[in-house]
């Protein structure tokens, strides 16, 4: 049974908490920026059950593909999210979601949380990105939010940490702080972490202490048994560059055998500079071969014309063929389109 027979199923009462059919020409967004997210008086009186279009009046021609655009119109809370910058068509492959968004009063049941995540630190600007990566938010129990700050607070976390947290990852307000706990003892307890390194960690990529530790675990195997990283490398490694361990296995084992063994780099360098493991295959081949034709693939820091790994990947191709080929991009291609 599809979203829309579900609603026509449900009493009257219930219909209307789904549909508002009064539009507003307030501009949600300048509105919270102009009066320091003080929402506008007029809010308050607008009433928790406002006339309702007719169910007649909705398009009876809805495909079975149904999607929240569709009902903007007729949806004072869809106006409102839409307003803050909600990129609520990405919701329409979720069921889910879209039942629970259609449930919501904008008032009543979305505006505490918008407050909420606002007070934690994500600017007015990002609203609409954080409640479109976590919709979600709004079924949860605001007590439980409010635990998971204070939960960082006392594990010494600063306000800006937290900021930079929950702006980067949305979805670590939806943890709970046993899973969260968990997961940090986790880190600190197989790379031997101080408390201010796992601070450092989680503030680079939160998302790390809520992937799935199975493939953490294959990382980690990975990089010891396949790779031949010692303990203290593999701490390093994770404190410099963790989207290390939110990578496919497979791609990285490719990438270091390509730098280590063909381009005869030493686990010290690659330590130093492991964002050259995050960058595709092709395009370390491709830059590597052509350095070589050229006689500078040269990466030894004690030596002149040395290349930095982290060079060796970054920028355009113009910016590597004018800081690290001496050449012309033409002359690069020209190279490539040969060398196949």
């Amino acid at each position: 049974m599809n979203i829309f027979k579900r609603i026509l199923s449900f009493k009257i009462n219930e219909q209307k908490q789904f549909f508002r059919c009064f539009c507003s020409s307030d501009n949600t967004l300048e509105t919270i920026k102009s009066n320091q997210f003080q929402w506008p008086k007029d809010y308050n009186n607008v009433p928790l059950e406002p006339n309702v279009t007719n169910f007649s009046t909705i398009s009876p021609a809805l495909n079975p593909t149904f999607n929240l655009a569709a009902y903007v119109n007729e949806s004072y809370s869809l106006q409102q999210l839409v307003k803050l910058g909600v990129e609520i068509y990405k919701f329409d492959n979720n069921p889910n979601v879209m039942e629970m968004i259609l449930k919501l009063d904008f008032e009543r049941d979305m505006k505490p949380y918008i407050r909420f995540i606002h007070d934690c630190g994500v600017p007015v600007e990002e609203l609409g990105k954080f409640l479109t990566k976590n919709p979600m938010i709004f079924s949860e129990h605001m007590d439980d939010l409010i635990t998971r700050i204070n939960y960082l607070e006392y594990k010494k976390f600063n306000k800006e940490m937290i900021s930079t947290i929950i702006r980067k990852h949305p979805k670590w307000l939806s943890q709970s702080t046993v899973d969260i706990d968990t997961s940090l003892g986790f880190f600190q307890t197989n790379f031997f972490l101080s408390g201010d390194n796992i601070r450092s960690v989680v503030t680079k990529l939160p998302k790390l202490i809520t992937w799935p530790k199975k493939s953490v675990n294959l990382i980690m195997f990975s990089l010891i048994e396949e790779m031949g990283f010692n303990k203290s490398e593999r701490k390093r490694l994770l404190q410099i560059h963790p989207k290390l361990f939110v990578m496919s296995k497979n791609h990285l084992l490719q990438r270091f055998n390509y730098i280590h063994h063909t381009m005869d780099i030493n686990h010290d360098r690659i330590v130093l500079e492991p964002q050259v493991l995050t960058s595709r295959l092709f395009r370390i081949k491709q830059r590597h071969e052509y350095l070589q034709y050229l006689n500078r693939a040269q990466y030894d820091p004690t030596k002149p014309n040395y290349v930095p790994l982290s060079k060796l990947v970054s920028g355009d191709d113009s910016e590597f063929c004018i800081n690290l080929a001496k050449t012309s991009v033409e002359m690069f291609n020209t190279y490539l389109k040969t060398s196949q």
